[in-house]
């Protein structure tokens, strides 16, 4: 390296925050210096700033020039130089606002497959019982034309579907109380069609499942499909997230308790059941998983009904703590 060379890194040296990164300091050095420095010299332009940093081990300490050499630092304030923060793609928790206190949950719908007694006796229940919002926890729409299974033509097109749901959303809007809609897996059909056959539509905003179901338009927040939400301290899930995983164990709850370890509930089963236990702390843990309103006699699995059952959930909240009930619906009627 030539005199001229190694007084230009030294001016930049001194010039610069002792905390500049080496391999940054030396790439700025050769852009700034094109004409005296080469692209390949980036690893000799960095070793005599590490020379002159002492950075090169302890037997050249000595030839380290103090005013260069940084102050003593901790490995990770030392390693922040040479890494960012990584990139959190998980969304955060979603948290029922604080002036909801109770709140009817329903899920797995299936319009344009919906049991439409179920719903009304649903919905009649839980304004009985005096509840100020409505939680759509997953698979409100069916999106059976664009799913990966095989087809029935006669089966409606996706228009109708989506036209059949913005009435529904209209519907439950004009009720006066919050409406939040959390997405399932039913929903994700929407954007893996989009991957698979029009990824350069998939960023547009009007091709966003919030715009095709005109949610922003009824102003209901939208939860996403990977995304939990928390009543107090009660975990609120569809249930696709965990995968098949909890559909072996007794029942759908008990399969929530073995993978989530703490209160959850979830719809995604069409299954009321409930699973409770405590530990030696006294903690307790309660896990749910809910009825569905859709056909309990799908034309791809017409025995349904023996697993399948119609249902929702009212949950009070008050601050952390919340309480469940989880009811079951038959011929209309609420039965527990």
């Amino acid at each position: 390296m030539t005199k001229q060379q190694i007084e230009v890194i030294e001016k930049y040296m001194e010039t610069m925050p002792t905390d500049f990164g080496n391999r940054t300091l030396a790439r700025k050095i050769i852009v700034d210096n094109a004409g005296l420095f080469s692209p390949d010299d980036l690893d000799n332009v960095r070793n005599r700033i590490r020379y002159r940093r002492g950075a090169l081990g302890k037997d050249h300490r000595k030839n380290a020039r103090e005013k260069f050499v940084r102050e003593e630092m901790k490995p990770s304030e030392y390693m922040k130089q040479y890494l960012k923060k990584g990139d959190k793609l998980a969304p955060e928790a979603w948290k029922l606002p604080k002036h909801n206190k109770k709140v009817l949950l329903i899920s797995d719908l299936h319009i344009p497959y919906h049991d439409l007694s179920s719903i009304n006796t649903a919905l009649d229940y839980g304004f009985k019982q005096g509840i100020d919002s409505i939680y759509i926890n997953g698979d409100l729409i069916d999106f059976a034309k664009i799913s990966r299974w095989e087809k029935d033509p006669n089966i409606k097109t996706v228009p109708v579907e989506v036209d059949m749901v913005r009435e529904f959303l209209e519907g439950l809007s004009a009720l006066n109380v919050d409406i939040y809609y959390k997405l399932g897996n039913h929903e994700d059909r929407w954007n893996s069609y989009l991957l698979g056959n029009a990824p350069e539509l998939y960023n547009l905003d009007r091709f966003q499942i919030s715009d095709v179901l005109g949610l922003d338009d009824l102003d209901i927040p939208l939860i996403d499909s990977k995304q939990r939400a928390l009543f107090g301290h009660l975990n609120v899930v569809h249930g696709h997230e965990f995968g098949q995983s909890i559909f072996s164990p007794v029942n759908p709850a008990r399969g929530l308790f073995l993978r989530a370890k703490t209160s959850v509930i979830a719809g995604h089963n069409h299954q009321t059941s409930s699973h409770h236990e405590g530990n030696l702390n006294g903690k307790q843990t309660a896990c749910f998983s809910t009825g569905c309103l859709c056909d309990l006699e799908p034309m791809y699995r017409p025995f349904a009904y023996t697993k399948w059952n119609h249902g929702g959930a009212i949950v009070d909240v008050e601050g952390n703590n919340y309480s469940v009930q989880n009811f079951r619906i038959m011929d209309g009627r609420i039965v527990g």
